[in-house]
């Protein structure tokens, strides 16, 4: 087993089982159930899904270490090799994934989330998506709020059993757009505000990777997106097509210039009507220097979110 100078086991070494076989708990299964509802995340983030569970933050960093080497019949999870490319790489929080196996423990309990978020993605854009997401599900409850899963949405009964069988749920529809057919936001959840009501988000990660207007309409730009999500707000696809309704638009991304670029861009629509279903946040951490957020990402919850008819607090219905 490679070692570091304080005999402490390598973080970017190779799984190297020295438990013969490992039990699982409960604490373990939540562990599981956070990633595959969100996408791989960090210890610090599987700390706060399980803390009630644990003895303390040692505690669960040496459980995830045997869940990466594991025992002789194979690994729980898995570190992304990604996460070592950054600056770093060697002081942060380390993010981990589900390897076959967890998800196979999960598929027996009957826990394994029948609608994942896509893997398609780069990593860094699944860390981001999940860090996001995550960050919603765990200060929810500290506002009084019930967080509303993608799962859960997908499987209410108001939800066509069409969309809920459909290839990809996610991917709305957008008839009448050309070539540009469906729209498929990252993510979808809800937040229930008790006594008063539901209000349902799609969700839009931005790392600044793609302009916000082309000249050539077939290449990727945000604005095209914006452009999608006011023709769903007007035809009321949410409700035909989600059961859902209403809809907001939630975009994270990496710089507030950025965001109020793309604020820009949606005035210039003239759509009074639909604007306030536009907000924006930034999270720096996943700039050009990135790296795995210091805490969970509460602000999105405690802090107004920008937009083009001024503020607004999310978690307030």
């Amino acid at each position: 087993m490679k070692t570091d100078a304080l005999s402490r086991r390598l973080r970017f070494a190779t799984p190297n089982p020295v438990v013969r076989r490992l039990v699982l708990t409960e604490a373990d299964f939540r562990i599981f159930e956070a990633i595959d509802r969100h996408g791989p995340l960090p210890t610090h983030y599987l700390y706060q899904f399980t803390r009630h569970l644990r003895k303390d933050y040692t505690h669960l960093q040496n459980r995830l270490t045997e869940f990466y080497n594991g025992d002789a019949r194979g690994i729980f999870l898995t570190r992304p090799t990604q996460q070592f490319a950054g600056f770093e790489a060697r002081y942060q929080h380390i993010v981990y994934d589900l390897a076959p196996r967890a998800k196979s423990v999960l598929a027996d309990r009957r826990t394994l989330a029948r609608f994942p978020p896509r893997r398609t993605e780069p990593f860094l854009h699944q860390l981001m998506q999940a860090c996001v997401g995550a960050s919603f599900e765990l200060t929810a409850p500290t506002k009084r709020l019930r967080y509303i899963s993608r799962d859960e949405i997908l499987t209410r009964v108001t939800c066509p059993p069409a969309t809920r069988d459909a290839k990809n749920p996610m991917a709305i529809p957008l008839p009448g757009m050309g070539e540009q057919r469906t729209l498929v936001p990252d993510d979808l959840f809800g937040l229930e505000y008790p006594g008063v009501g539901f209000r349902f988000f799609a969700v839009e990660i931005d790392r600044n990777t793609e302009s916000i207007e082309r000249k050539n309409l077939d290449q990727a730009a945000f604005g095209r997106k914006v452009q999608s999500y006011l023709t769903v707000l007007r035809n009321q696809t949410h409700r035909t097509y989600f059961g859902l309704p209403n809809l907001s638009v939630l975009t994270v991304t990496t710089n507030a210039t950025h965001a109020r670029n793309i604020l820009a861009f949606i005035e210039k629509r003239n759509e009074p009507k639909y604007a306030d279903r536009f907000a924006f946040a930034s999270e720096p951490s996943f700039g050009a220097n990135w790296r795995v957020p210091r805490e969970v990402l509460s602000y999105l919850l405690d802090e107004p979110w920008l937009t083009p008819v001024g503020a607004k607090d999310i978690a307030i219905p």
